[in-house]
């Protein structure tokens, strides 16, 4: 009785082990699947917040270089408006100081005596309201024997030095005012300063 007892107890127990090994197989199972997913999406999030970053940097640095070359091309166009600026106030300040009633009278001589053939042809000049009075006595020296009559000079409050001549009855016209002569020049300068500050 005791042997079979004892043989009842062996199948049980066998049994048991049997079952708690298996159920032990299948946690350990679960629990490695349930590992490996979660170790897979920490993998994949990983990479994702990765990506991510290294996205956003792309995006920080190349919002970066736009907004510096942006600021260069800024800097470089107010340099080039400054500079050009200064030069043209430059130039307007020699030409006016170049432009005496004497050099003018000198000029409206050699030009006479290059467009104005005939003693009856009209000599009109335009120039800035200060230079009127020098100006016209010193033509009337400097070109009394070339003209029947005398040479009209004019002030005109627009023109700041310089002066503009008219032969013939407006037929041949020279501008010689400051302001054109900036102007002349600045045109010049100007696309010449911008190659340089464009390194072309």
């Amino acid at each position: 009785m005791a042997e079979k007892f004892q043989s009842l107890l062996d199948k049980i127990n066998e049994k048991g082990v049997k079952a708690a090994e298996a159920s032990a197989a299948t946690i350990v199972e679960a629990a490695e699947k349930e590992a490996k997913a979660i170790r897979d999406k920490a993998k994949a999030d990983a990479e994702a917040s990765a990506k991510h970053a290294e996205e956003h940097a792309s995006s920080l640095q190349k919002r970066a270089e736009s907004a510096i070359r942006q600021a260069a091309r800024d800097i470089i166009l107010e340099l080039q408006q400054e500079l050009e600026s200064r030069l043209t106030r430059a130039v307007s300040d020699a030409a006016n100081q170049a432009l005496t009633p004497e050099f003018m009278a000198q000029l409206v001589k050699e030009l006479a005596g290059a467009f104005a053939a005939k003693p009856n042809d009209q000599l009109t000049v335009l120039t800035a309201l200060k230079d009127v009075a020098p100006l016209d006595a010193a033509l009337k020296a400097s070109l009394k024997s070339s003209f029947v009559n005398a040479p009209k000079v004019f002030g005109d409050a627009g023109i700041k030095g310089g002066l503009e001549v008219n032969f013939k009855n407006g037929e041949v016209y020279f501008d010689f005012s400051s302001e054109a002569i900036t102007e002349l020049v600045g045109d010049y300068i100007g696309p010449r300063l911008f190659a340089i500050l464009s390194g072309k």
